[in-house]
């Protein structure tokens, strides 16, 4: 009896401590099931957290700016460059406009270009080399702009005065090749302007040759009506084909089709 006392004794205190442990080892182990995915995210954020750090020390890169904006800017520097810099440039200006009986028209057109060019701190910026960006870019204006500008003009923004005559001849020789290659780009993105000012263009001179180029001429003629049909100057440069074509040997003309198809397939 006494060890049958014993024995029950002994599994009620297993009952009783089963019952009781039990519940709180479970919770330990639903605990820490939950706490896992808590100390994964923990992780994960830090992953994050290191990964935005690591961008804000890189350098801060600038938005290329579009073809119209430099177009824009180009056009602003190029009228305020000769415009008088402050009230005693243009006083002066002004009072020798009238001693010379300077137009009317003349001298309103430097009192508005002087009010508005007052804020425009980038004046003496190349504005040369910002109407080729955006001719690279596709900016008809500025294509069309570039054969606009006088010689003289070219000479003063690209300041070739201080240079020697040879060094002159060669830096205008590569403005002008630079001037053809990027009007041609311009034209290829569907620059009506850019198309016939090449038209025009490599019927005096081809930079490369130094000569005429009436196949470059008549392929971008082709060019033009093949993709212009609605424009204006369609019938002017359907005369210039015919003028051309009456110029040229049945070889040349060939030679000016396929590369107005060669053109068209790099559209």
């Amino acid at each position: 009896m006494h060890r049958l006392y014993i024995g029950l004794l002994t599994g009620l205190c297993l009952f009783i401590c089963t019952l009781y442990l039990y519940p709180k080892e479970q919770n330990k182990t639903e605990n820490t099931k939950v706490a896992a995915p808590i100390i994964e995210h923990v992780q994960h954020r830090g992953l994050t957290n290191t990964i935005v750090s690591t961008t804000r020390q890189q350098p801060e890169q600038v938005q290329t700016e579009s073809a119209e904006a430099l177009f824009k800017q180009a056009m602003q520097i190029r009228q305020c460059r000769n415009v008088p810099r402050s009230d005693e440039a243009f006083n002066q200006w002004f009072e020798e406009a009238l001693s010379r009986n300077e137009v009317h028209e003349i001298i309103d057109t430097m009192k508005t270009r002087y009010e508005g060019c007052l804020s425009n701190t980038n004046r003496d910026e190349n504005y040369v080399e910002k109407l080729i960006n955006a001719a690279k870019m596709g900016s008809d204006k500025a294509a069309d702009t570039l054969w606009l500008l006088a010689p003289t003009e070219i000479h003063q923004a690209l300041r070739l005065r201080t240079l020697t005559r040879d060094e002159q001849v060669a830096r205008m020789q590569a403005f002008t090749a630079q001037k053809y290659q990027v009007t041609e780009q311009a034209a290829i993105l569907g620059g009506e302007k850019a198309t016939l000012q090449l038209i025009r263009g490599y019927q005096y001179l081809d930079p490369d040759t130094g000569g005429q180029n009436y196949i470059q001429a008549l392929a971008y003629s082709h060019y033009f009506l093949q993709t212009r049909q609605d424009s204006e100057v369609y019938g002017r440069v359907e005369w210039t084909r015919q003028y051309l074509e009456q110029r040229m040997t049945l070889d040349e003309i060939t030679q000016a089709q396929q590369l107005a198809s060669e053109l068209q397939h790099r559209e």
